[in-house]
């Protein structure tokens, strides 16, 4: 089996020479855009010989008006991509392409609907604030910023299709919003969660595949059942939901997760204690549609020989 025939069997439940890794990191801030960020990820490749490959996207999401109050998510429309950062990206993408073996699957990064309006109106960092703009405008006038979102999710849908255009094997959609300490479950479910499934389902019917990024600690993982993703991932280690409950939550989804990204085994152990780490995963989530992963992205100084260790030991199974 090819890397691409080894994944596409994995999803489809059916029996592989060996397990599958999916593990990946930001690269450094000189490394983030062009050619740089190019390079950055073939060599990401070449010293890890990944499974499946997350094409990094720092590409955020910009609007043509000014946000002070709620009622001005009214005026947002869907970008001019032309206009937009993303044109630098699929150009990036495709050059990436080029420059990969042709076996090896691409999910390309496509940020959530939530997170891309707090992109275009706040400065880095301040997400994890419960109370940042978008999400406080989302509290206190909810039909205003669904018009908002709306238009957004449009805009995301033309750049999932403009990825798969040029060769992406399927999008890795990194949905925000479902913690437990940002809205009442009622909120979301009717103002976030259908604007991240209708991405998601345009993804689906481009037939290409669908990765489901959880983002953020303590999420209410049942808040996005429903949404028809190929792969869930999430973090594992900042939630009450085991991959266990993942299986019963998402049982036609494959998992993807299982090792801590920031500390643990992954992060500090020994090479012995990684591939221990691996068969622990896998006796829990059992090899069945299921790639081993990590909750988040990786450390950007992680050492590669750990990512090797776990995606050599995993092969071997």
């Amino acid at each position: 089996m090819d890397k691409r025939e080894r994944l596409l069997a994995t999803l489809q439940g059916e029996k592989t020479d060996g397990m599958l890794c999916g593990f990946w990191h930001h690269f450094k801030d000189s490394c983030k855009y062009g050619h740089a960020s190019i390079q950055a990820h073939v060599e990401f490749f070449q010293h890890t010989d990944a499974d499946i490959l997350k094409v990094m996207n720092e590409h955020t999401y910009r609007i043509d008006c000014s946000i002070e109050k709620s009622s001005d998510w009214k005026k947002v429309n869907p970008s001019s991509f032309d206009a937009s950062p993303y044109p630098q990206y699929i150009e990036e993408f495709k050059a990436l392409k080029k420059a990969l073996p042709k076996d090896v699957p691409l999910f390309a990064t496509v940020h959530g609907v939530l997170v891309s309006a707090y992109h275009a109106t706040e400065l880095p960092g301040n997400f994890s604030n419960p109370h940042n703009m978008v999400s406080r405008h989302l509290k206190q006038d909810p039909s205003s910023v669904a018009v908002g979102l709306q238009a957004i999710a449009e805009t995301l849908i033309l750049l999932c299709q403009q990825l798969v255009k040029a060769g992406a094997d399927g999008i890795y959609y990194a949905a925000l919003g479902g913690e437990s300490y940002r809205f009442e479950r009622s909120l979301f479910e009717t103002y976030v969660k259908p604007y991240d499934k209708q991405v998601i389902d345009s993804i689906n019917d481009l037939k290409a595949k669908s990765i489901l990024h959880i983002c953020k600690d303590q999420v209410v993982l049942p808040m996005y059942q429903g949404i028809q993703a190929d792969i869930v991932n999430w973090a594992v280690h900042e939630s009450e939901y085991s991959l266990s409950d993942g299986r019963i939550l998402f049982p036609e989804a494959t998992l993807l997760g299982g090792f801590d990204d920031r500390s643990g085994v992954l992060v500090e152990g020994s090479e012995a204690e990684i591939e221990q780490e691996v068969e622990a995963i896998v006796a829990e989530a059992g090899r069945k549609r299921f790639i081993i992963g990590a909750d988040c992205t990786l450390p950007t100084d992680i050492e590669l020989w750990r990512l090797n260790a776990a995606r050599s030991h995993a092969a071997l199974m």
